[in-house]
This record gives C-alpha cells, structure tokens and sequence, in this order.
C-alpha cells in the first residue's frame, strides 16, 4: 500500500479552510473550549459563561466560581464522505480548486453542519410572529427581530441575522448592499452585510417548517458549537476494482447556552414588487 500520509493531511486541512471560511456555525457560535475531541461521543466545556452580579458594595466583598456557569457540550454528530478516484495524483492537483471533489465534499460537510446548527431554532428564546416578506416590510421585520436582542441587552456589534436568499432579495430591493464574506483564508462565498447596524448572513440551510423559513438571529454567545476532523483516509485499490477510495469523517456538536438571546422569526417569500 501507498504511503499516502501526505495527501490525507492536504485533504484535512482542505476541511478546515472550507469550514473557516464558509462556515456559519463556525462564524455565529461561541467556540471558546476546553477539552480534547478524539471521537464522537467525547465532550467539552465552555466556561466563563456567567454573568457576574454586581451589588451594594457594605465594606465587604464576595467572589463567585466562574465554573458554575460550566457548560458541557456532548459531539454526537458524525457525518462521513466517501467516494472512489481513478488517478489520486489528479485528486491531490485538484485539492482547493472550485470545483473539484475534494471541494464538493467540504462544502457538503459545511452544509449538513449548518443545517444542524439552524434546526435549534426551536430552542430559541423568543419565536416571533410570521411574516410574509416583502421589499416593504423587510427592514421593519429585521429591525423587530434587532429589537428584540437590544432588549436582552444584546449590543449592536454582538449581533448576527442568519436570512434566507428570499430575504436578501428584499432587502436587496429594499437598497441595502450586500458582499461576499472572504472569510480567514480568503475563500469564503457567503453573502453578507452590515448595513443595519449588525451582522446579517445569508444562508440556504435555514430550517423549514409549515412552508416557512425559520430565521434566526442571536448574539455570538448564544449558541456553542465545537467541531473536529477526526480522520481522513486514502485506501489504495479496493477489493474488486481498480480505483482507489478517499473518506472522511467530522465530528461535531451544538448546543444552545443562551436561549434569551436568541430569536427565530418564521418568514414566507412574498411579492417583489416595489
């Protein structure tokens, strides 16, 4: 057998670049934690989460333990690609090109990832009532859904709107320009704008429920997610073939630590016209 060793870090790295870059759950969630991931099934904690009290100050001090706020997320999600290449040269000369299928997997892998995220919607502290878009009442819908985090004392620079494309049109009829988000590595491809007074994404992987999308808009804090690479494999000629396979798997977990900061406001594609 090959020694391919070289090849599946490429591919690993490949991973975390699409993931740095493009993935929301990555861009919107608290990240912050200690702990190793060696398998699904392992856990972590985020602590430092708590808010600490302030009170009457009477000659005498009291101290609180952070870790009471301790959080424990559990990585019981894994999800897994495979599939089977005649030339792993050509594979490994294609890694990091827009089209090719080392790509296709990663953003596969980012969009089941997201999916999961934005399907917490229903631990959202506040569901809002159900609007029906339109270029007229767009900014008044995302000013609301503002509103109501401004009002848990969410500041505008700790705030982010995950929108579905419908959305975005409106808005982009409503005069408001959007961009694309480079990300870390100057790969990304997701549509985004700050226009508003906060960070507003676009996404395609909202959570659908009765033919409405379910928005969601929160702060940085509210929801935890940690994710980890746990093995990517070249297997040189499969039994019964000529071709040679490439796998991989990516463990992950998130948990909502925050749920009075965060919003879902279900949402319909109504009429464009101005």
């Amino acid at each position: 057998m090959s020694n391919y060793n070289s090849i599946e870090k490429v591919i690993a790295a490949e991973i975390l670049r699409t993931n740095e870059d493009n993935l929301l759950a990555n861009t919107i969630c608290y990240t912050s934690f200690s702990g190793d991931i060696k398998n699904s099934g392992d856990s972590v904690t985020y602590i430092g989460l708590n808010e600490p009290s302030v009170y009457d100050y009477e000659g005498t001090v009291s101290y609180e333990d952070i870790n009471d706020a301790a959080t424990t997320l559990y990585i019981d999600q894994d999800k897994a690609f495979s599939f089977k290449v005649k030339d792993i040269e050509e594979l490994r000369s294609t890694v990091g090109l827009k089209d090719s299928q080392m790509k296709r997997a990663s953003y596969n892998l980012k969009n089941a990832v997201d999916s999961y995220v934005f399907g917490l919607y229903g631990d959202a502290g506040v569901t809002m009532d159900e609007v029906s878009a339109t270029p007229q009442n767009v900014l008044q819908a995302i000013a609301e859904l503002k509103q109501v985090l401004e009002e848990k004392n969410v500041p505008d620079g700790r705030i982010w709107i995950v929108v579905p494309p419908f959305i975005k049109t409106k808005l982009l009829l409503a005069g408001i320009k959007f961009s694309v988000n480079d990300g870390v590595n100057g790969t990304g491809a997701v549509g985004f704008t700050d226009e508003l007074g906060c960070d507003i994404y676009v996404s395609n992987q909202l959570a659908k429920k009765d033919g409405k999308t379910m928005m969601m808009g929160g702060s940085y804090s509210s929801i935890a997610y940690a994710e980890q690479v746990l093995e990517t494999q070249i297997i040189d000629r499969l039994e019964n073939s000529f071709d040679t396979a490439v796998r991989g798997r990516l463990v992950f977990g998130a948990k909502v630590i925050r749920p009075d900061e965060l919003v879902c406001c279900p949402v319909s594609d109504g009429e464009n016209n101005l």
